[in-house]
């Protein structure tokens, strides 16, 4: 453990509870962001070298609403700084800690995050978070992003985007940082206009799609082509493009 990251604590209204905070740090709010897979919102303060983080719910069933619910606003977890997650994660279960989460997940503030049950720290909910880098996804995995037929693979055994894009995060142990030519290139499957072949079949379950990437590696200067097939359900391809657009969203507002 590197060190205290930040101190997470519950309330009912980030935008209240903000301007508490504001007042006794006198510092700003830095970043709002939803995380939508645990149906919250944070909004986070810089504090020396450590950050208060605040977790509004954004809906009833949310860990955060059951947690005021039952105890009121207040601190909900201490998040500790690590450098490689997993390692830390099978060091703590080695020691007999019992973990939340078996796997690492995005978590806000552009970290990967792992829960230890509070039973076995007196009460406390701890969390464990490592900073990930940023790169251009595409710039450093272009041909293996495609050849590895990404939504396929991730398709046929998970039901959700969050899970999609989760699994992707823990293969590159790095965030699909999606910027303005994947956007470009998801909108155009969807318009139809990069197409150069689909196959629906009669259910409409899923569409085979070739891509043709001459346009995108001319643009960014590369001399080589490939024209890979994704096999992807109808119904996912457009909560993909809204995921991503949303995630990029995130990452230009940090």
């Amino acid at each position: 453990m590197e060190r205290i990251e930040h101190i997470g604590i519950a309330v009912n209204s980030i935008e209240n509870a903000g301007k508490v905070y504001e007042k006794l740090l006198n510092t700003p709010v830095y970043k709002t962001e939803e995380v939508k897979s645990e149906n919250v919102t944070t909004a986070f303060l810089q504090c020396g070298p450590n950050k208060i983080e605040l977790l509004e719910a954004t809906s009833d069933d949310s860990p955060i609403a059951k947690f005021i619910a039952k105890k009121g606003e207040g601190v909900h977890h201490i998040a500790f700084e690590v450098t490689d997650i997993r390692a830390e994660m099978a060091r703590l279960k080695s020691e007999g800690f019992v973990l939340l989460n078996e796997e690492p997940k995005l978590g806000a503030d552009n970290k990967l995050v792992c829960f230890v049950h509070p039973k076995g720290v007196n009460g406390v909910l701890v969390e464990l978070c490592e900073s990930l880098k940023s790169y251009d996804v595409l710039d450093k995995y272009r041909i293996k992003f495609f050849k590895q037929l990404l939504f396929d693979k991730y398709f046929d055994s998970m039901d959700s985007v969050s899970e999609v894009l989760n699994q992707f995060l823990m293969d590159y142990m790095q965030p699909p940082l999606v910027n303005e030519f994947i956007i470009e290139y998801i909108d155009s499957v969807l318009n139809g206009s990069l197409l150069k072949e689909t196959m629906v079949s009669e259910s409409v379950v899923s569409v085979e799609i070739s891509i043709d990437t001459s346009k995108f590696y001319q643009e960014k200067n590369y001399s080589d082509t490939d024209t890979p097939n994704f096999i992807i359900p109808t119904q996912d391809l457009k909560k993909i493009a809204e995921a991503w657009r949303d995630y990029l969203q995130r990452s230009q507002t940090k």
